[in-house]
């Protein structure tokens, strides 16, 4: 496998990865055939404050269509991570296969719960929503919405000859990025039309966005 890995024309996919791809298909196809109206009320959502708060009012609970999507945003990213670090031939924790890729899902989740965590914090100690319970909505929305866009882009990362995936890398941080500085600018003006004091911003900068970030890297730096 090793030697396979070293030719150009080699791709970077693993056995363990087609069940990655067969949960976010099978999600897909699930959504399709039970909520025909949801990927596209999903996108109208992400770009449509509007939508996207009539969105918060019909689903005070969380669909099952939902949670599925979230989770294969999980997968997705993850994957893409991990590809990342196996083309560029990086083995955090010492560890390769599906080993590693757990432990980059550990991550991914461990950054959400500590956003998720902050969101409570910054509820606490400020004694008030400003906002943040619509923001947490916005931040899983475009979770799913990235779950969808990543799919393909996970799947040719895979597949491709690994000599050929250069572009498809930059385009993946590049839309991942992108979707991160959207939610960001939304969650800003959002709190700003809330009327939230400057330092409880800062806070929520800090805590929210940064902080499961530098988490995420010094885990992978280890």
């Amino acid at each position: 496998m090793k030697e396979l890995i070293t030719r150009p024309d080699a791709n970077l996919g693993e056995d363990w990865m087609f069940l990655v791809f067969l949960f976010s298909f099978a999600t897909l196809a699930y959504t399709r055939a039970n909520y025909p109206l949801r990927i596209s009320r999903l996108w109208n959502s992400i770009w449509n404050v509007r939508i996207l708060r009539q969105a918060i009012r019909e689903e005070p609970n969380t669909p099952r269509a939902n949670l599925l999507f979230n989770v294969s945003f999980y997968l997705l990213v993850s994957l893409i991570i991990y590809l990342g670090l196996k083309w560029y031939g990086l083995h955090p924790w010492g560890t390769t296969g599906i080993v590693t890729y757990l432990l980059l899902l550990g991550c991914v989740l461990l950054a959400y719960a500590i956003k998720a965590a902050g969101i409570r914090a910054v509820q606490y100690l400020g004694d008030n929503d400003f906002g943040l319970s619509e923001y947490e909505y916005n931040v899983f929305l475009i979770n799913r919405g990235m779950g969808l866009a990543l799919l393909p882009t996970a799947a040719l990362l895979a597949y491709l000859p690994k000599n050929t995936i250069y572009p498809l890398m930059i385009l993946a941080g590049i839309l991942y990025a992108f979707m991160m500085l959207y939610r960001m600018g939304r969650g800003l003006i959002n709190a700003s039309q809330q009327g939230v004091p400057l330092f409880y911003i800062f806070f929520y900068i800090c805590t929210l966005e940064i902080l499961p970030i530098v988490v995420c890297a010094k885990a992978l730096s280890q």
